[in-house]
């Protein structure tokens, strides 16, 4: 089976967030089970490829060519697709995203005719699904892909018939999620706790009712990590390797750790994007508490500037227990798995999340709410801690529970949890397969 997976990110090549650990390490879990696996991403500024030729489009009332480059990393063949509009700084985050990852994905439709099966991953693909037989893949249901309905049908080409509520219209647009959704042959996304939230109006982005209309060919698969890229047995970043079975190097992460932030244990980390959805909010508010029961608070990412700023200024009002680090240091983050007291996941919504796992990979113990694959991926009182309400008091609550359980022990038990990509594949080859009958 030769499969075309197409996404805006993908690691090692381009990562934003976690879409490109999840994209980047499918391919290689797939390949024992005899999927022929490609991926295929904008050809984004600074990715080196090998030119294989060049791709003929229609968009816009006219043909357009764009250059097709390719390269083998880490075993898994990468097709990168020069359309205009990627030469660029950023992977999102520019007025004209929706149009260039139109363009992206219309290319993308030629390139999927030398396949059997398409994958497309998030709004930025969901095109494809009226193009090719395709499995969507949903990652978050809040970018959605919104359009105004002559720019997109001027664009594409596609016929206005397909600009109603059972089609592509929402609320007077185009919604090219929805697209993804009512086309694929089999949507699935990122947990099974997350799959039932978002046909509920609470999660559902306002798109429940158009999943509970699609429920029959919705399925929930937890992602997994790769197991050598996450590994503390042999992580360059740590000072020492250490495992279940030997954890004694962990305590010379912790060390430099501290060392390296000069921050006082035990100390709480935070290691993802700074975006509302993650419950950042809940961390400020929550930070004078935290300081007055003796903890210190690490945060590292980039995102919201409304949130920088607020860790900048707590970072100023309170030097030696708030420590803010606005950039992604890959070095840094796995220095914070390995040797923080405890991850803070306190998200509004999580369709899957990555930093609990790699938390418990490292030996640390998340303290997290019970959402989407949060939930599916904690175990509450065993490998970390889950809060419900969503509130300060909560995530404090949270926090003085995993320390009274003993967070030493929870980190050891949850790093016999296997988060391997082993299973989701399997599940994604049984979704192929269900995909093409």
């Amino acid at each position: 089976m030769r499969v075309l997976l197409v996404a805006p990110e993908a690691y090692p090549l381009v990562k934003v967030g976690g879409l490109a650990d999840v994209v980047g390490a499918l391919p290689k879990a797939l390949k024992p089970l005899g999927v022929e696996a490609t991926l295929l991403l904008p050809w984004h500024r600074g990715l080196a490829a090998r030119g294989v030729g060049e791709v003929r489009f229609p968009f816009a009332g006219k043909e357009v060519q764009a250059p097709l480059g390719e390269r083998v990393e880490g075993g898994v063949r990468f097709l990168l697709l020069g359309v205009e509009g990627f030469d660029r700084e950023r992977v999102y985050g520019y007025p004209d995203d929706a149009e260039r990852y139109l363009r992206f994905a219309r290319a993308a439709a030629e390139v999927a005719r030398g396949f059997d099966l398409v994958h497309a991953h998030d709004w930025t693909a969901a095109l494809l699904a009226l193009y090719a037989p395709t499995v969507y893949t949903i990652h978050n249901l809040a970018h959605q892909g919104l359009l105004d309905p002559g720019l997109f049908f001027f664009l594409t080409g596609l016929p206005w018939s397909l600009f109603h509520m059972e089609a592509l219209e929402y609320y007077g647009k185009v919604n090219l999620m929805k697209g993804g959704i009512v086309f694929a042959r089999l949507v699935t996304t990122v947990s099974p706790s997350y799959a039932e939230e978002i046909q509920t109006p609470e999660f559902g982005m306002g798109l429940d009712g158009v999943l509970r209309k699609h429920a029959h060919k919705l399925r929930g698969i937890l992602n997994g990590l790769d197991p050598e890229v996450f590994d503390p047995a042999q992580d360059p970043h740590l000072p020492a390797p250490y495992s279940r079975e030997d954890p004694s190097g962990k305590a010379l992460a912790r060390e430099a750790f501290r060392r390296a932030t000069g921050l006082r244990p035990p100390i709480l980390a935070y290691i993802s994007r700074l975006d509302p959805q993650k419950g950042l909010d809940l961390v400020l508010e929550a930070l004078p508490r935290l300081g007055e029961l003796g903890f210190s608070l690490y945060v590292q990412g980039v995102g919201e500037e409304a949130l920088a700023q607020g860790f900048r200024e707590a970072e100023a009002k309170h030097p030696g227990w708030v420590r803010f680090v606005p950039a992604y240091d890959e070095a840094l983050a796995r220095l914070a798995y390995a040797g923080a007291e405890a991850v803070l996941v306190p998200s509004r919504f999580e369709p899957c999340g990555l930093v609990q796992m790699i938390a418990q990979r490292y030996g640390t113990p998340p303290v997290a709410r019970a959402v989407g694959g949060l939930k599916d991926t904690v175990e509450d009182g065993k490998t970390g801690v889950l809060f419900q309400s969503y509130h300060p008091e909560g995530l404090l609550y949270g926090v003085l529970r995993l320390f009274r359980l003993g967070a030493e022990a929870l980190g050891l038990r949850g790093m016999d949890k296997d988060f391997s990509w082993e299973g989701p594949a399997r599940a994604y080859l049984e979704a192929y397969r269900r995909a093409l009958g």
